[in-house]
This record gives C-alpha cells, structure tokens and sequence, in this order.
C-alpha cells in the first residue's frame, strides 16, 4: 500500500505542475502580445536591473548607493558580470541536478514495476502449491471423517456404559447422605448436651470466682486489722514510755532541786549557829550590870554586834516558807505520779481487753476462711469430675466423626474416580470435534486462498495498465516540465515590467492623505519609473528621498513590502532608465515581480483545488509554498529578509548562496 500512496503523490504533484504550466503560457502569450518597439526600448533596463540584482547578491560588501542613483567604477561591473557567470553556472548546475532527481524517480518507479512482476510470479508459485494442499487435504478429510465415524461408534457404546455405573453411583451416593444426615443430627443433639454442660460449668465457675474474691476481702480486712492492732500496740507502748520517762525526769528534777536548796539551807543554819555560839561565848565573858536585864543586854549585844542579824533573821524565816512549799509540791507530784500509775494500768486493761476482742474476731475469721476453702475444693472436685466426663463424651463423638468422615472420603474417592473417566471421555470427544473443526476450518482457508489469488491477478492485470498510463504520464509531464523551465528562463526576464494596481493606489491615498507629501511624490516617482519629461512636468526634484520613506508611506519596514504587495497591472510604466535607478528602486522592483509570480501561483492552487501553507503575519497577506522548481532568481522574498543591511533598501542583497541551496533543498525527492 505505500507505494500505491507514493504513485498517488507523484501524480498530484505531476498533475498541480501541468496545471501551472498551461497557466504561465496564457499569461506569457499576453505579456507577448505587447508591441516589439517597447521590448526594446526595455531592453537595456531589464539587462542592467539583472546586473544591478546579480551585484547585490555577490558575496563582496555592498556599499550604500549614491543619492542620485549614479553606479560604481567599471571595476565593479567587471565583477558583477563574473558573478553573473558564476550565478548562471550555479542555476545550470541546478536544473542538472533536478533532471538527475527526475530520472532517479523514474528509475525507482521502474524498479517497482520489476517488483510487482516478481510478486506476481510467486503469487502464481503459492497458487499451485496450495491447489497440491487442498487435494491432499482432501483426501486426509476423507480418512479422517470414517475414523470420526468409528470413534463416535464406540463413543456411543462407553456413554451407555458410563451412565449406567453413574446410576448406580448416585444411589449408593444418596444411601450415605441418609446415613450421613442421621449422624449429623446425633452429632447436633450431643452438641446441645455439651453446651447445657458447658453453661453449668461456666456458672459454677462463676460462683466460684464469687467465693475466692468474697475470701480475699476477708483475709485483706483481716490483715488491716491485724496491722491497725499491732501499730495500735505500738503507739501505746511509746506513749507509755515517753510519759513514764517524763514524769521520773520531772521528778527527779524537782528532788535535785529540792536537795539542793535543802543543802544550802543546812550550810546556812550551819553558819548561822556558829555565829550564835561565837556570840555566846563572847557574851559570857564581859560583865553584865545588876539593873539591866540579861536578855535585854543580850540583845543590845547582839545589836551592837551584828547590826544584820534580823535580816537574817527574816530570811530564814523565808526559807523555811521555801520548804514547806517545796514539801507539799513534793507531796503533789508523788500524788501525780500516782495518778498516772493508775491511768497507765487501766489503759493496759482496756487495750488487752480489746486485743482479747480483735484474737476472737480473727479466730472468727479463720474459722470462715477455712470452711470456704473446704467448699472450694469440693467445687474443684465437681468441676474435675464434669470435665472428666466431657471429655470422654468429646472422644466418643471425635471417633464417631472420624469414621462418618472416612466413608465419606471413601465415597468422594470413587465419586471422583468416575467423574475423571467421564471427563477423560469428554476430552477425547473434544479433541475429535476440534480436529474436524481444524481440517474444516483449512478447507475453507484453502477456499479463500484461491479467490485472493483470482482478486489478485485482477489487481495485477489492473496494476500493469495504470502503470502503462502513469508511464505515458510521466512522457507527457517531463515534456511539460522541459517546456515550462524555458518558459520560467523567459518569464523571469520578462516579469521585471509589471506593477501591483494596489501599490498604486496605497502611494495615490497616502499622497493625497498627507497633502501633497513630497516624500511620497517621489517614491511614486521610483517606484512607477517616471521619465524625466515627467519629472519636471510635476515638479520633484531630482534628488532621491532619504531613508524610510517606503516605511513611511504604508507603516512598514522595507525588508516586508515584497510580503505586502499584491499582483501586477498592465497598464503601469516601465520605462526607468539605469542611470537614475538606485538600489532601493531595484529592490522595489523586485520584491513587486516576486509577489506578482507569488500571488499568480496561489491563485492557481486555490483553483486547482489544493491547499498550500499559510503563514499570516501582522497585516502581510499570506506567502505561498515556494514551488519545487524555482531558479536562481525566483526566490521568494521572504527569504531574503534576514540579511542585515545598513539602511531600508540599498544593501539587502537580492540573493545568495544560502538561497540557493534552500531552493535545491526544497525540490521533490520521491
């Protein structure tokens, strides 16, 4: 199928060019159809623009043009004419290589042809060796349907067999699903049994832990009040000792004071009566007189010998106060220690009366705790005794289940014993009907083989009479193609004289516009080629507008009107001589016959019927596809707008050698 894409390709393409070709000679015949006196008189501007245009594509700098329009030395134009040659070389170059191309297609296209033939040839090869199959098949069909014919035979007598044993199979399978059925509901009534047992066990256990928390309380209270008695003993005993110990301190203190005041008041009245014998015996010496009294005498004695003897007299009087008072308070904390001798013992009493309590109460308790315990351990016993015999019951029911189980396994032995021989019977039944569907299935490929073969030597026979017309196609568009490069070689030339009517009124609107610019008067001037007769009729001077007037005129850099301007009118003048002719003029000129064969061609393919690319940009109409088989000087412009240049118009070079190999890569390669 791609190569039938390919073919299909090729003759668009052929077709689109035909196409193109009848197109360029109705407008040649009209551009042909002007009088000779004019080619003539056009003659040398058009040769000297192609000079000027072949010397802006040179690769040497290209200087600004002088403002009047005047050309370089004639050294320049020794140069420009050899690069014109090379130019010309380059474009035979070219077409040599685009015919090469052209016949390298022609070459591939015969070596499908030759490919074709050869499948053709082996397609004939598996027809006969398919026809051998279909006969041999035929004949194995044969063998193998009377052996089909015999297996169902016998296939029929081992059903009867099988279904008979699978009687007898499903009754003994339902006798055991009765038997099994009577051990299930044994098996259920035994597990209610177990399970009321189960709930008597859980309750008695439930008691139990009831009991064993109840004696645990007990024994916790118990040990509390054990520890409440012996701390109570404790905090008695301490107390005991702590008053004990303070009274016989407090005692002992007041007999020490007591004894020590006693002593004192000894070693005083000691002192005091030897003070009194030292008075008496100093008394009894010295003479008393027979008037006075002794006692009075004595004392006047006294007096006068001890004049301190009363103060004396007073304290001891004091003393002996201290000492009656010390006796009773002695006589006191003897009745104290009493006192508290008697609170002590009755204190002991109570706490042993209540210690005699508390020994009873614990007695109690023991006595308590052991009956519980009793109680436990025959719970325990009951409880062994009822898993003893669950057990056994479970082990009773465990050997019934085991042998329900094994005569169940047995009969789901020879249950699917017969089910395999039944499933091998089935498979060998399907392997026959599989091998009939197979050798059933072969015959109608075979079937299908022989019409694709019929349909296929149709398609062959059809093939070789499109290929016989694409040839003379082929015949027809390479003299076509021959034709249209002479007339393209020509057309070149001649598309040099033509305006866009567009132009013409754009620079007319904006002369107007802009009351009677005189920037836009000159550019109409360059642009229409005016003579100058005309020049002087209308007034403009004879120097060229400075930089940017095309910019100004219709709002857009230089390097973008050949992107702007439409087709070309008849009814524009070409007569501009060489002389006052600048480079931004030639640039003009030839952005104008661009656009024109540009805007011819799309309006051909729209014609046609096909759709070229399209690249809109900003207010620019739409460039179309390069064609593949532009020469040297049909590039479009828009190829040309990279190059740098010092102003608008007089360094952008024409062409280049980068151009021309975009225009050799764009031919068709098939």
């Amino acid at each position: 199928m791609p190569m039938w894409s390919s073919v299909a390709n090729l003759k668009e393409s052929l077709s689109k060019i035909a196409l193109d070709v009848h197109d360029d000679d109705d407008e040649e015949l009209s551009m042909y159809s002007s009088t000779p006196r004019d080619q003539l008189e056009n003659g040398n501007s058009v040769s000297e623009r192609r000079i000027s245009r072949n010397f802006s594509r040179s690769n040497t700098p290209t200087h600004s043009p002088i403002v009047n329009g005047l050309d370089s030395p004639s050294n320049h134009e020794i140069e420009q004419y050899k690069a014109e040659i090379k130019r010309l070389q380059e474009s035979e170059a070219e077409i040599k290589a685009l015919s090469v191309n052209y016949a390298a297609l022609l070459k591939e296209k015969e070596d499908q042809i030759s490919k074709l033939t050869e499948e053709n040839g082996s397609l004939k090869q598996n027809l006969l060796t398919t026809n051998a199959a279909l006969s041999a098949s035929r004949t194995a069909f044969k063998e193998l349907s009377d052996t089909m014919e015999d297996k169902s035979r016998s296939l029929a007598v081992m059903q009867a067999t099988h279904e008979a044993q699978i009687k007898q199979m499903t009754l003994e399978l339902d006798k055991e699903r009765g038997k099994l059925t009577s051990m299930q509901t044994r098996l259920q009534e035994e597990q209610k049994l177990n399970g009321s047992f189960q709930q008597e066990l859980s309750s008695l256990k439930d008691e139990n832990n009831k009991m064993l928390g109840e004696m645990n309380k007990t024994r916790d209270e118990l040990n509390q009040k054990i520890s409440e008695i012996g701390r109570l003993q404790m905090e008695l005993q301490r107390r005991h000792r702590e008053e004990t110990d303070d009274t016989v301190e407090k005692l002992k203190q007041v007999v020490a004071i007591l004894e020590d005041e006693n002593r004192n008041i000894k070693k005083e009245k000691d002192g005091f009566e030897a003070t009194l014998k030292a008075l008496r015996s100093s008394t009894a010496h010295n003479d008393v007189p027979g008037d006075v009294n002794p006692s009075d005498k004595h004392a006047s004695n006294l007096n006068k010998a001890f004049p301190g003897q009363e103060q004396m007299q007073q304290s001891l009087r004091k003393l002996e106060k201290d000492l009656k008072e010390t006796c009773q308070e002695k006589d006191k904390a003897l009745q104290e220690l009493n006192r508290l001798k008697q609170h002590l013992l009755e204190k002991e009493s109570e706490e042993s009366e209540k210690m005699d309590e508390d020994s009873k109460i614990i007695e109690e308790l023991r006595e308590i705790n052991e009956h519980q315990r009793i109680q436990i351990l025959r719970l325990e016993q009951a409880l062994k005794q009822a898993i003893g015999s669950q057990e056994e019951i479970k082990l009773s029911r465990s050997q019934e289940l085991k042998k329900a189980k094994e005569t169940i396994d047995e009969l789901n032995r020879k249950l699917t014993s017969c089910l395999s021989t039944i499933d091998a019977k089935n498979v060998e039944v399907l392997n026959l009907q599989t091998a009939l569907g197979q050798y059933y299935a072969e015959i109608e490929a075979k079937e299908r083989l022989v019409e694709e073969l019929s349909v296929a030597k149709e398609e062959s026979a059809r093939l070789t009479k499109q290929l016989k017309k694409l040839e003379e196609d082929n015949e027809k568009l390479r003299r076509a193609l021959e034709q249209s490069m002479t007339r393209l070689n020509r057309m070149s030339v001649d598309s040099d004289f033509l305006v866009d009517r567009r132009i013409v009124i754009k620079l007319l609107v904006t002369y107007f516009q802009r009351n009677h610019s005189k920037e836009v008067l000159d550019l109409m001037v360059r642009m229409l080629g005016f003579s100058d007769e005309d020049k002087q009729r209308i007034g403009v001077a004879q120097q060229g507008a400075g930089k940017g007037v095309v910019r100004g005129v219709l709002g857009l850099p230089g390097r973008l009107v050949g992107g702007i301007l439409g087709g070309g009118s008849a009814e524009a003048h070409t007569s501009m001589a060489s002389d006052n002719q600048s480079f931004a003029d030639l640039w003009v000129d030839f952005l104008l016959k661009e656009t024109e064969r540009e805007k011819r061609e799309s309006a051909d393919a729209a014609a046609s019927g096909s759709n070229p690319d399209q690249n809109s940009t900003g207010t620019t109409p739409p460039l179309p596809r390069p064609s593949p088989f532009l020469s040297q000087h049909q590039m479009p412009s828009y190829a040309l707008q990279r190059e740098p240049s010092d102003s608008e118009f007089s360094t952008v070079p024409l062409s280049s050698s980068e151009s021309n190999l975009q225009s050799s890569r764009l031919l068709p390669r098939y």
